[in-house]
């Protein structure tokens, strides 16, 4: 190409770089500006300074000091660029995104050259951000949707089976005991029929309150459906359940619920099933009197074998609190107490 048609050119090229919505900049090989156009100097937040023959160090440190420009989360100046100088120069071409401190976003991209020079192209992608960020909190919402119930909150059947199983394995690995409780709020129909379903509802949003008030970090409490609920209790015996449960039903009949409906009461009945570890005795020692025992390591649950044996924890949970039902509700019944009484139910 002739010289003369790129000197008409370098006027309108001049004038193009000036006036561009990208931030440019060209710094030399030892990082001092030689050019940058205004809205580079817009979006690091020095369009008052002249830093041309300045380090790009001394533009860092300004925004720093004004609070303007990238978001800077170190405690000094200093950190902050030790980070920059960890990655700057270190490839002929990369390209990164900035958060400034008023919000927006950039993309910058760095070009080294063979004498040194680089040149900075600053895009600015905060729109691009936005639509990110809203998709990735829509896709967080419908996660959250799909793993919880709409009306309380807490995990819905799904996502609580799912805990289930994942604990029946982890709690078989360790060779620790766990507790169902299957929870179901007496007379809940006559409640609906009696004040109406948006009571009902605050009846059901206040029982998940308070039981989730009470349990402690690593249990587990969904809704299964209607004024059915389930509560997982990791690493407790079926002893400490009964008295945990109890102590529930203890607290919910001095509970005040006014606010929802005058001269009113509800209760709950629940029924308890446990996995506990095997034990076997080897023999006894006659002369001391006592039980050899030994805690057998049992197998690590397969995915087929955490399922059958939530069914059956389920199933036997549900069970005790068929039983506490008819036994006059507001009772927890162990599933162990069951068997023993022979009052198996089909």
């Amino acid at each position: 190409m002739d010289k003369k048609p790129l000197e008409l050119v370098y006027p309108f090229l001049t004038e193009a770089l000036r006036l561009s919505e990208n931030g440019l900049a060209v710094l030399d090989k030892h990082n001092h500006f030689i050019f940058y156009n205004n809205t580079f100097a817009k979006m690091f937040g020095f369009v008052d300074q002249d830093m041309v023959g300045k380090h790009f160090d001394d533009m860092m440190r300004f925004a720093f000091t004004h609070k303007q420009g990238p978001k800077i989360e170190h405690e000094t100046i200093e950190e902050w660029l030790e980070l920059i100088h960890a990655n700057q120069r270190k490839s002929a071409f990369r390209r990164f995104e900035v958060d400034l401190v008023d919000g927006s976003w950039l993309q910058l991209s760095e070009q080294v050259y063979h004498n040194g020079d680089m040149v900075i192209v600053c895009t600015d992608i905060t729109h691009l951000k936005q639509v990110e960020f809203a998709l990735r909190n829509a896709q967080t919402e419908l996660n959250r949707l799909a793993l919880t119930d709409e009306l309380t909150g807490i995990a819905n059947r799904r996502h609580f089976f799912q805990q289930l199983e994942h604990e029946i394995k982890r709690l078989s690995r360790l060779q620790l005991p766990l507790c169902l409780v299957m929870m179901d709020i007496d007379n809940f129909k006559l409640v609906n029929d009696r004040y109406g379903h948006q009571v009902g509802d605050k009846i059901l949003q206040h029982f998940t309150q308070f039981i989730s008030a009470r349990t402690r970090p690593y249990d587990i409490f969904g809704r299964l459906g209607g004024e059915e609920f389930a509560l997982l209790l990791p690493e407790t015996t079926v002893d400490a359940a009964q008295k945990i449960v109890m102590r529930m039903m203890s607290s919910l009949a001095n509970e005040d619920i006014s606010a929802i409906v005058a001269d009113f009461q509800y209760q709950f009945s629940a029924g308890v099933s446990a996995l506990t570890p095997v034990i076997i005795h080897h023999g006894i020692d006659n002369s001391a009197d006592i039980a050899d025992v030994e805690q057998v390591a049992l197998p690590v649950e397969t995915g087929s074998q955490c399922r059958s044996d939530a069914e059956k924890l389920v199933a036997e949970a549900d069970k005790a609190l068929y039983q506490a039902k008819t036994l006059g509700r507001n009772r927890v019944v162990i599933w162990d107490d069951v068997m023993l009484t022979g009052n198996k139910l089909s």
